[in-house]
């Protein structure tokens, strides 16, 4: 199974598939030891020779394994042939005079090469194309070594071998065990369940279960049962290596499952000594008596030091092959089968050695290290080592590290693990009315380059040594108990899930922050893996707050989160829960019955109810149990549910409960019915929301008029609000009934957010609330607009203004004169943000002379002469801290949207960064700055270089900008983000060169939808 790092699953064949831009390819195929990138390159080279290959342009595939110190080292393309032929010389030739077209070269295994060698050889000159750039060319490697290769600019596509899903490790166990093909796919008949999913793709039961006399059928139902309770071992099963390994121990010690990867890499070992000893008997030992390898007798012990220590040699000197003259130092007893640890094979007409698998070497020499006198000194010379990384976990099982020294690598320094947030930009400052940490609401993660903040080689260490002492010891070196995982910077396999799963149990700590990030479960089997690691956890181990994306996830994981033990005392919780098999009225249930929870913001996409689920968890939720238990929650304060699916019960059960509720003061309804024609929700249920509750203090609602009765009879509210929203912006379905119905009704609102024309004229509006602080307001007539301006040139309560001009024939001279005015008079307002496209002259004369307004949203055609003038009058403006601009193609009148890019991207490079780099450069208390545009992605020009350079400069050295966004239509342009990537140590030392006494600036592309 392959997967593209957009979470795209793959076919094999379409690894090869030619991308838009070109026939010549470089992929990175990447993933954990023993996953099968070689078996994968061995199955394309089949495929080739077959001519089943379906992108078949290759007159000649090459492979390469870079273990191979020739290959490694090789000067020419003839050196990388494996096999010395007469027409070899003549066919490089060729291909080196057609710079490598119709040759595809696979480079297999970049991480067994030495750094000098990843900088400077011939596969390195290939894969960048200086040299033979028209071939293509496929690179594996570990996941920990394809870092560098992912950098390169001309790379076409990244590839992640995932290996096993759940039902294929079952499966895999099956036709291992039950040799007889008849009785394995009798028994995977009968255990595949063809009711909970309506998919293609097999499925199995919860529980197995066998009619069968046959014991390999009966060892293989056992085995498959007992990874389903012990997930930590099922983690690790994914990759086929280890799987096969599983197996194998399994079989041979009676239904034992080892607990880490060091115990099942000692027990395949002793029994790969032991299958030795019974092929070549020798000084009377008896296999049956060889209980471990630390209990070996001499006639085995030194030789497997000797073995241990071959291992660790030439892995320090990255050598995984080794010729016989290299093994010349092993006793004869050794040279006989090498214990049945090694394989021969025959290069260049040469003997060749290797160990079974790389991951075997390793932890033979994780073995020599552990026996070794200076342990501790020879884990720490190899620590930043990547070739060791793999070394050192088979050493932290073995060693458990207790000795004291270990603790210097989790306690060394303060790990800012943080989220690192994208700062609140002007757009949204009624936020905070409605939630106590609207950043968490808004802005997502930042998005950074820095791969070493997350110390995921530390959590393997620590789960190999089952060492809780060192848990409790890296939890208080993290800074604020916070710790973000970003989905889309750490890519985390099954066992890294696990991994962390160990530490934040045996952490002992309370978290403040918790953010995960998105976790799969069906079929990934990431959140399945997290929560059985918290099973067994004491309430030692909290967590206040945290954040999740449950992706595919069923009401048995979900429940199992949620029930355990490192959320039970949460006291916030913000959970996505995407497409999926669960019950969403149970899902918000279970999070309800949490005892200390008192902030709740619940996404829930699309869900499938299950007809019956096989998870042992309830089918069924009852709306009258969901009510009741709003009702006598007495710690929820605020609550937001964004529902799309197809039932609305569950928004029933929630206004009924909030309405009868005593201590929810905040609530947030966002409501998409999946259904041409859905039942309306019953009369008199807002009504009696706000009739009712005497609590509410902020309240959203977007619910679209088709989902409400005919009409609402509001004739009393009773609920004390200070905020109200009344639909969303980006909602194409309005809300324009509950707008008309309700507004009559509020007084004394503080902040008002409304998306659906007002049908009052605006100075009800401010007679109804006089201390309005913030307004968003749709106008739809030139009346409106200039009623609006006249009161606001007086009034002194508002604080922020949001406009919205439907149409663009509204604008009249009169409504421009009126902006202009109520802009130079008022010096209250803080914040003004106009979305829509309004003549520039009334802005800038407006804003002159006032002094009080600080935070800045407006859109423009862009053209030469706009660019110029607006970015000169901000200059001047000392008192805007925040700057949202929206740059629009209008200007461009009938030109195909395609062309427009055309013409705005030149402009956006040459006229618009050059103004923005002269604007930051005058206006020195400028914080936030935020553009829209659309760009032509593939457009670049080598004199917007040292533009764009400039301008990363400036912002850098800014004394008090904290945050720059560029949003682009579709994609982003890579340019934009490979120049910043390659400046930011640069950039980085600039900033502190200056001795600015605030954060590094964040500057974040985004894409956006009009």
């Amino acid at each position: 199974m392959l997967e593209l790092t957009e979470n795209k699953t793959i076919w094999v064949e379409d690894v090869l598939q030619p991308t838009d831009s070109s026939l010549s390819l470089r992929v990175v195929i990447d993933g954990p030891p023993g996953i099968g990138k070689t078996t994968l390159c061995r199955k394309l080279l089949n495929m080739w020779s077959n001519g089943t290959l379906v992108h078949q342009q290759y007159d000649l595939v090459l492979y390469c394994p870079l273990r191979n110190s020739k290959i490694a080292t090789a000067t020419t393309l003839a050196d990388l042939f494996e096999y010395r032929r007469y027409e070899v010389p003549m066919v490089a030739e060729w291909f080196e005079k057609r710079n490598g077209e119709g040759l595809l070269i696979i480079f297999d295994g970049w991480d067994e090469l030495s750094e000098q060698l990843r900088q400077s050889s011939l596969a390195a000159s290939i894969i960048c194309r200086k040299l033979l750039d028209e071939c293509s060319v496929i690179v594996t490697s570990r996941s920990y070594a394809s870092s560098s290769l992912l950098k390169i600019d001309i790379l076409s596509r990244h590839v992640q071998v995932i290996g096993f899903s759940k039902e294929e490790i079952s499966t895999v166990i099956i036709q291992t065990l039950q040799k007889d093909t008849k009785l394995a796919q009798k028994l995977i008949d009968e255990n595949t369940d063809q009711v909970l999913y309506k998919s293609e793709k097999l499925k199995y039961k919860l529980h197995f279960t066998t009619s069968q006399s046959s014991k390999d059928s009966q060892l293989a139902v056992k085995l498959i049962n007992d990874l389903e309770v012990r997930r930590d071992v099922q983690s690790l099963c994914y990759v086929p290596l280890v799987c096969s390994m599983v197996i194998l121990v399994y079989r041979k010690e009676g239904g034992h499952l080892p607990t880490t990867l060091t115990q099942l890499y000692e027990i395949f070992t002793l029994q790969t000594i032991r299958r030795h000893v019974e092929i070549k008997p020798r000084h009377d030992i008896n296999p049956g008596t060889l209980g471990s390898l630390s209990s070996l007798p001499s006639q085995l012990a030194k030789p497997l030091q000797e073995m241990c220590q071959v291992a660790y040699t030439n892995l320090a000197n990255t050598r995984m092959t080794f010729s016989s003259h290299q093994l010349q130092s092993l006793s004869e007893a050794v040279k006989e089968d090498y214990l049945g640890l090694m394989t021969t094979f025959t290069d260049y007409d040469e003997e060749k050695y290797q160990f079974l698998h790389l991951s075997i070497q390793e932890f033979l020499a994780a073995w020599w290290i552990a026996k070794h006198e200076k342990t501790e000194e020879v884990f720490k010379d190899h620590f930043d080592d990547d070739h060791f990384r793999m070394c050192l976990r088979f050493v932290a099982g073995l060693t458990h590290l207790e000795h004291e020294s270990y603790q210097q690598y989790f306690n060394e320094k303060q790990l800012d693990l943080q989220c690192k947030r994208k700062p609140l930009f002007v757009a949204d400052p009624h936020l905070s009315y409605f939630y106590q940490w609207p950043e968490i609401r808004y802005s997502h993660i930042v998005k950074t380059d820095d791969f070493d903040n997350i110390p995921i080689l530390l959590h393997q260490l620590l789960y190999e040594s089952q060492n809780t002492t060192l848990c409790r010891v890296l939890a208080k070196s993290i800074n604020n108990h916070s710790l973000c995982l970003d989905g889309n910077r750490v890519s985390l396999s099954l066992f890294d899930w696990l991994c962390l799963s160990n530490f934040i149990n045996n952490s002992n700590t309370t978290w403040n922050h918790l953010d995960l990030g998105t976790v799969h479960d069906e079929p990934h089997q990431e959140l399945s893996v997290f929560t059985a690691g918290l099973s067994d956890n004491s309430l030692q181990t909290q967590c206040k707050r945290l954040e999740i994306w449950l992706m595919a996830p069923t009401n048995k994981s979900i429940k199992k989160l949620i029930q355990s033990s490192l959320i039970y005392n949460i006291q916030e919780c913000y959970c996505k829960i995407g497409i999926g098999c669960y019950i969403p009225c149970l899902v918000l249930l279970q999070f309800l019955n949490l005892p200390r929870l008192k902030i709740l913001h619940l996404t829930i996409t699309n869900p499938t109810i299950p007809a019956a689920d096989n998870a042992g968890c309830e089918t069924t939720c009852n709306g009258t149990d969901l009510e009741n238990c709003i009702e006598m929650n007495s710690e929820l304060q605020e609550m937001k549910i964004k529902y799309e699916g197809m039932n609305e019960i569950i928004i029933i059960s929630v206004i009924r409960g909030v309405t009868k509720n005593k201590t929810i003061t905040s609530l947030s309804l966002l409501i998409h019915i999946n259904a041409l024609s859905p039942p309306p929700l019953p009369d008199g249920l807002i009504e009696q929301l706000l009739k009712d509750n005497n609590t509410l203090q902020a309240l959203l609602l977007d619910i679209p008029d088709e989902l409400l009765p005919s009409s609402l009879n509001i004739v009393e509210v009773n609920t004390p609000l200070t905020a109200l929203q009344i639909g969303k912006r980006s909602r194409s379905s309005t809300s324009k009934l509950i707008t008309s119905s309700l507004l009559p009704h509020i007084k004394g609102i503080h902040c008002l957010i409304l998306h659906d024309p007002y049908p009052y004229p605006p100075h009800f509006i401010f007679l109804s609330h006089p201390s309005l602080q913030i307004l968003n307001l749709p106008l739809v007539t030139a009346e409106s607009a200039i009623e609006l301006f006249t009161i606001l040139q007086t009034n002194a309560t508002l604080k922020a203004l949001s406009i919205e001009i439907k149409e663009e024939r509204v604008y009249t001279s009169s409504m421009g004169t009126s902006l202009q005015d109520m802009l130079t008079q008022n010096q209250t307002l803080k914040y003004i943000g106009i979305r829509s496209t309004i003549p520039i002259s009334f802005l800038t004369t407006g804003l002159k002379h006032n002094t009080g307004l600080q935070q800045l949203n407006v859109s423009f055609p862009l053209n030469d002469e706009m660019i110029t003038t607006f970015f000169d009058f901000i200059s001047k403006k000392k008192n805007l801290t925040e700057l949202e601009v929206h740059f629009n193609d209008k200007i461009l009148g009938k030109y195909h949207w395609k062309e427009k890019k055309q013409i705005m991207t030149p402009l956006f490079y040459e006229q618009l960064l050059p103004a923005v780099t002269n604007m930051l450069q005058s206006h020195t208390t400028i914080k936030l700055l935020s553009m829209f545009i659309e760009l032509n992605d593939k457009s670049f020009q080598l004199k917007w270089i040292e533009i764009v350079q400039h301008l990363y400069k400036t912002i850098f050295v800014h004394p008090s900008l904290e945050g720059i966004k560029i949003f682009t239509l579709h994609s982003i342009p890579s340019f934009l983000k490979d120049t910043l990537k390659d400046q930011k140590k640069t950039l980085t030392d600039e900033h502190n060169k200056e001795k600015l006494h605030k954060p590094l600036p964040i500057v974040n592309f985004c894409n956006y939808v009009w």
